[in-house]
């Protein structure tokens, strides 16, 4: 007798009425998923996610900015009290909003852009991407993201630099880098600060510097594709 498939539990919170009952409808009707709780103001979304325990959280966000502020404070707020709950944010535009979205951890988020999710499918592959703990980004995010740093070729690195580098995009934190590299956390350190300067990764309030440097390194690898990217991040 095989196992009972695994049922994943879905917030939709979204001040437009179209977004949020539209995806709740057509989600509800896909097997294996269960839509628990729909929502429309960000109190009722911390209520709602402290209530039900979701596996993924999707939230829509529009403009103007004053909204999308506080609809990302309330997704951050959520991801330090549940971080294992994964987030989907369907947006007009925005990598800035990725970032501030990105800046507390990469993983186990989505970002999609609304004028882009052409088919349920997209939508359902953020939605596992994040319970799963990847990042799934809209390409264009990755390629924004990307841009806001200048041109630099990996081959200005040093060969431990290199491997630094490739640690932080397996999203190991210093004391780990350190642990598998055999050196001191100092060194790391060291290591980061001249990847940083070499990469042109600015130092800016605006840029998670090491999820940058990740994605400089992952695009020149050849990891991210013309699909819809997923960072073990």
């Amino acid at each position: 007798m095989s196992p009972p498939t695994m049922v994943l539990r879905l917030v939709i919170a979204s001040d437009n009425f179209l977004t949020r009952e539209g995806l709740g409808c057509l989600l509800n009707g896909v097997d294996g998923i269960e839509v628990v709780a729909r929502v429309d103001s960000h109190p009722d979304t911390l209520r709602a996610v402290r209530r039900y325990r979701p596996h993924v959280l999707i939230v829509g966000i529009r403009t103007p900015r004053v909204n999308a502020e506080a609809t990302l404070k309330a997704a951050q707020q959520l991801r330090a009290e549940h971080p294992r709950t994964g987030v989907v944010v369907i947006a007009e535009a925005g990598d800035g909003y990725a970032l501030e979205l990105l800046r507390s951890g990469a993983a186990g988020v989505g970002y999609l852009l609304d004028d882009k999710v052409g088919d349920l499918e997209t939508v359902l592959s953020a939605v596992h991407g994040a319970h799963a703990g990847d990042t799934v980004l809209d390409p264009s995010i990755v390629n924004a993201l990307v841009r806001r740093r200048a041109p630099s070729a990996l081959d200005a690195l040093s060969t431990r630099e290199l491997d630094v580098l490739a640690e932080i995009a397996h999203a190991y934190a210093n004391n780990e880098i350190a642990r598998h590299l055999t050196v001191s956390s100092k060194a790391v350190e060291r290591h980061i600060t001249s990847i940083f300067r070499k990469l042109h990764v600015p130092n800016s309030k605006r840029i998670d510097r090491r999820l940058t440097a990740a994605l400089i390194y992952l695009q020149a690898i050849g990891e991210l594709t013309s699909q819809t990217e997923q960072l073990k991040y």
